[in-house]
């Protein structure tokens, strides 16, 4: 009988303590993923010069990474990388109307609506899911309004504005979002061929602010799930736009004309101009952020005003740093990075171990108890372990990519491989025979050239691809005089201390390094093999070489035009 009544007792235990753990209310999730920032338009939190008292506070209250990555440092494929888990490599190709060969990286990935991803896994755990901001994973609709009148405010602008927007909110929903507001896709801009005068009135962070507050108002009652993705840094961005008729330019937006200017809880245009003015700033890059800041700050009271902050897992994470986008040198792939939960975190943390953006899945899903498809592809882990112990086993390496560039990253190195496949070699020997510029406009013709000059021979081996001059992981050629190494196959850097050192000494070639250099070449290898792709002597077997088919008529017809304008 004694036993029995100790059984009943545990038994009687454990239901209330599991009883007890059900009855604990999951954390909400709040993404808020800024575009183009660098450590140095930071505030103090990372040493900047930018006035971000918000920001600062995330991070007196969270946790600051000193050696966050965003896998591919570039808008697309760092926002892809987000929202799905996976290296953009992964992603299913895509193609849009008007694909061209010299398009920037990433140009045809998209979010794809058959594969699992973050918004419809926690959909479909019982998360409301809201998307607000700027999406940038949809290649289609590259029209560009044709009307006489092209000004903003002309209503049949308007009109095809607020019809292009209400597409884009269908498709955005389709990837798992309940709510969308303030859409815009940028990439495929729905401003192509509007006049917004000299304002640059692209930039509406208010009416960001009022979709995300609208959406956290109406998901008070259930666990939820906010993608906040802001426009801001993302130039051009002018300062004197702080200072125009809100009334008139604060209606703007890329999904049309709204009734009114955004009425919300934050400063007004021209007191932000002013303070930021106050505080010493002169570039337009401090205006924004103190801009970018007040809006963050508007999402972060809100949360504290309806007693949601302490169960809310807050991220802040800048797409890509700005001095070196599309590169994978410390200036392009390593980023802010802010993460605050005050029932969990312990305020004022700082983890300098190696974290990237293919971990916010596994975190957020660990975070809100959520086990993911079987079918799912997560390439990376939660970070929650070690936030609680420094101790805990970590990742050694990282992988980073960027089309014809890959590297990995260690605490103290970085080796960067620059491999190009047969094809792309095919063509770049045919450049070499001929002297011609296979589709290549006569801009980008002109831009290479003035660069060519500047070039080695070695290094001029390596970048007479030239048709692909802005090419997908190619790095940008403009920063030939910030990275004059970005053309040798392989580079290899010591990480110094700092919050962002930069890649400056390529010392791959350096005796005594050989060592060092043949660990990481291993290194590569090992962290690129789940891949399962090739690239150069690290990957899997490239396929047989095919012949380039020829241009049928119309797509003859269409790069005319394109090389037209």
């Amino acid at each position: 009988m004694k036993y029995r009544l100790l059984s009943i007792a545990s038994l009687l235990a454990c239901v209330l303590c599991k009883s007890s753990i059900a009855a604990e209310p999951r954390p909400n999730v709040v993404f808020i993923i800024i575009d183009n920032v660098d450590f140095g338009y930071m505030g103090k939190c990372y040493g900047g010069t930018s006035l971000t008292p918000h920001m600062d506070q995330i991070a007196e209250r969270g946790v600051k990474f000193t050696r966050a990555y965003a896998v591919t440092p570039l808008c697309v494929p760092s926002r892809y990388t987000c929202l799905s888990g996976r290296y953009a490599s992964r992603a299913h190709p895509t193609t849009g109307a008007d694909a061209a060969e010299d398009e920037e990286g990433g140009q045809h990935i998209a979010l794809e609506t058959d594969l699992p991803n973050v918004p419809n896994v926690m959909q479909k755990a019982g998360y409301r899911t809201g998307f607000v901001g700027k999406y940038h994973l949809e290649p289609e609709k590259y029209d560009r309004f044709n009307g006489d009148n092209a000004d903003v405010f002309n209503p049949d602008v308007d009109a095809w504005l607020k019809e292009r927007s209400a597409w884009l909110t269908g498709r955005i929903k389709q990837r798992g979002f309940d709510f969308v507001g303030a859409p815009m896709d940028f990439r495929s801009s729905q401003f192509s061929g509007i006049d917004r005068h000299h304002t640059e009135a692209s930039h509406n962070l208010e009416a960001e602010v009022k979709g995300a507050l609208a959406f956290i108002d109406e998901s008070r009652e259930k666990p939820f799930f906010l993608y906040l993705s802001t426009q801001l840094l993302h130039l051009p961005f002018k300062p004197q736009l702080l200072l125009a008729d809100y009334a008139k330019y604060g209606r703007v937006t890329e999904g049309g004309l709204l009734p009114e200017a955004p009425k919300v809880p934050m400063p007004s245009r021209k007191e932000i101009y002013d303070t930021a003015k106050a505080a010493g700033a002169t570039t337009a890059q401090q205006f924004g952020m103190h801009w970018l800041d007040c809006g963050i700050g508007a999402v972060v009271n809100r949360l504290e005003e309806l007693k949601l902050l302490d169960n809310t897992l807050l991220v802040v994470f800048s797409d890509n740093n700005q001095r070196g986008k599309e590169t994978l040198y410390e200036g392009g792939t390593r980023v802010p990075l802010l993460m605050m939960w005050p029932q969990r975190f312990k305020a004022g943390s700082v983890c300098d171990h190696i974290v990237a953006n293919t971990d916010f899945a596994p975190t957020i899903f660990d975070a809100c108890g959520i086990q993911p498809p079987a079918d799912m592809t997560l390439d990376g882990r939660s970070i929650l372990p070690v936030l609680a112990d420094a101790k805990a086993p970590w990742r050694d390496a990282l992988l980073l990519e960027n089309g014809h560039t890959k590297a990995v990253v260690t605490d103290q190195w970085k080796y960067v491989a620059l491999r190009y496949p047969p094809d792309v070699q095919a063509k770049i020997e045919e450049v070499d025979r001929t002297g011609e510029y296979p589709r290549m406009s006569p801009k980008a013709e002109q831009f290479f050239e003035k660069f060519k000059e500047t070039l080695t021979p070695e290094q001029w081996k390596f970048a007479r691809n030239s048709w692909r001059w802005h090419t997908q992981g190619n790095n940008y050629m403009k920063s030939i005089d910030d990275f004059p190494f970005q053309f040798d196959p392989d580079q290899l850097f010591e990480i110094n201390g700092g919050i962002a050192p930069q890649d400056i000494k390529n010392v791959a070639n350096d005796p005594a390094n050989a060592s060092v250099l043949a660990d990481m070449k291993a290194k590569l290898k090992q962290v690129l093999a789940p891949l399962e792709q090739p690239f150069g002597e690290f990957g899997t077997a490239y396929p047989p070489a095919q012949e380039p088919k020829p241009l049928t008529p119309k797509e003859q017809r269409k790069l005319q035009r394109k090389m037209a304008k």
